[in-house]
């Protein structure tokens, strides 16, 4: 009975197990996308790092933001992983989410997204390839950042043809095809277009302009404030071992980022900043220039879009 006794008190002592009384982590369906910047939430899943925080999460994949934003809508998942864009919108239209940490962005010498020229086209100037067309989407963060670093180049936005296609695959064939001038492409579609003889005219490399942040309903982070933080330590945590051990998450990151076959030993894997707070001036120009384009109509501010005190 003794040694019995001995045993059952060793148990409920250990690490792993539940301390009575303590409050259970609540489940977090947390969406995401077959993209590079996702990378750390599947690194984090697949060495356990959420489990061992005591955290009871579930990513949620998705094969677009649109389906993404129907799932957050419908209140079918706690939150998200993606651009500033679409917290904004779906607040305005009264899904009320918040973004919580500053995920990744482009501050250091790498890139994520570019203009690219198809391979054939005879002219060498950004103007020309507004004028004739960039392949892109409207009202997203890839119009946004277009819209953007053209204007780094005095082209303004009313200056630019954009050529409405939504699918980013679509548009890659489209662009190597030589249907269209120019397109707007995320990596690694970036890095695969130019080794297949496009051109890259402009990319967001250095510029700090493509944040990515992750995003939770406001009724989830009302109850789970501490969970939230627990879970921003643990992406962390991931952002850190990518950095620090690159190698190891390449077979991680080919397989849950469809990564092109063709790159999957030579794509450069990034390196994912700290996490912390969206700064106010970018906030509030990607929600001045939806203002612009009337996607949003209402007067908001910082405070709509952002929660602080989560990262720490």
């Amino acid at each position: 009975m003794i040694i019995i006794l001995a045993f059952v008190g060793l148990w409920c002592c250990s690490p792993g197990s539940q301390e009575k009384g303590a409050k259970p982590s609540p489940p977090i369906q947390f969406g995401t996308l077959p993209v590079i910047q996702a990378l750390p939430l599947f690194v984090a899943a697949e060495k356990g790092y959420f489990k061992e925080a005591g955290l009871n999460v579930e990513l949620v994949p998705f094969n677009s933001a649109m389906e993404k934003d129907v799932a957050m809508s419908a209140g079918q998942i706690s939150g998200y992983f993606g651009d500033m864009i679409t917290p904004m919108v779906l607040t305005a239209n009264g899904t009320l989410v918040k973004i919580v940490a500053a995920y990744f962005n482009t501050k250091s010498e790498q890139r994520m997204f570019a203009i690219l020229a198809a391979p054939k086209y005879p002219k060498n100037d950004v103007q020309s390839l507004a004028s004739e067309g960039i392949a892109c989407s409207s009202n997203t963060m890839l119009d946004y950042l277009m819209t953007r670093l053209l204007g780094k180049k005095g082209i303004a936005a009313n200056k630019i043809n954009l050529v409405e296609v939504k699918s980013i695959p679509i548009r890659l064939q489209m662009l190597m095809s030589e249907q269209v001038p120019a397109a707007v492409l995320p990596e690694p579609l970036v890095t695969l277009a130019e080794m297949k003889g496009a051109r890259v005219m402009i990319d967001d490399k250095g510029t700090g302009m493509t944040g990515t942040v992750l995003v939770f309903s406001d009724q989830f982070l009302a109850k789970n404030p501490d969970t939230v933080r627990a879970f921003i330590k643990v992406v962390q945590k991931a952002n850190d071992f990518i950095n620090q051990n690159p190698d190891q998450v390449r077979p991680i990151m080919n397989r849950e980022c469809k990564m092109p076959e063709p790159l999957h030993q030579s794509f450069t894997i990034p390196m994912f900043p700290k996490l912390n707070a969206p700064r106010t001036e970018e906030i509030m120009d990607v929600y001045n220039w939806l203002r612009d384009k009337n996607v949003i109509k209402t007067e908001m501010t910082y405070g709509h879009f952002v929660a602080e005190g989560y990262v720490q």
